[in-house]
C-alpha cells in the first residue's frame, strides 16, 4: 500500500468514527431529554406526596384514615416512577 491510498484509507476511517459519534451524540441527547423527563415526573409525584403531609397535619381525628389512604396512594405511585426510572437509567 503507497501513502496516498494509506491516508486516503485513514482519513475514511475517520469520517467513519465521526459518524459514530455524531450517532452517539444524538443518542445521549435523547437520553438526556428523557431523564430530564423523568426527574420532572418524579418532582410532580414528590410534591403531590408532601401536599399529602400537609393534609394529614390537617385532618380532623375523624377524616384522617381517608387521607391517610390518599397519602399513602401518593408515596406508592412515587415509588412506582422512581422505580421505573431508576430500572430504565440505573442505579
Amino acid at each position: 500500500m503507497n501513502k496516498k491510498s494509506y491516508i486516503d484509507n485513514f482519513d475514511r476511517k475517520l469520517r467513519s468514527w465521526d459518524k459514530d459519534i455524531a450517532k452517539l451524540e444524538k443518542k445521549a441527547e435523547q437520553i438526556t431529554r428523557t431523564l430530564h423527563q423523568r426527574i420532572n415526573e418524579l418532582k410532580q409525584h414528590r410534591a403531590t406526596a408532601a401536599a399529602k403531609t400537609t393534609d394529614l397535619l390537617h385532618s380532623s381525628e375523624e377524616a384522617w384514615v381517608e387521607v391517610r389512604y390518599g397519602a399513602e396512594q401518593a408515596l406508592s405511585d412515587f415509588k412506582k416512577a422512581f422505580r421505573k426510572a431508576r430500572a430504565k437509567f440505573g442505579k
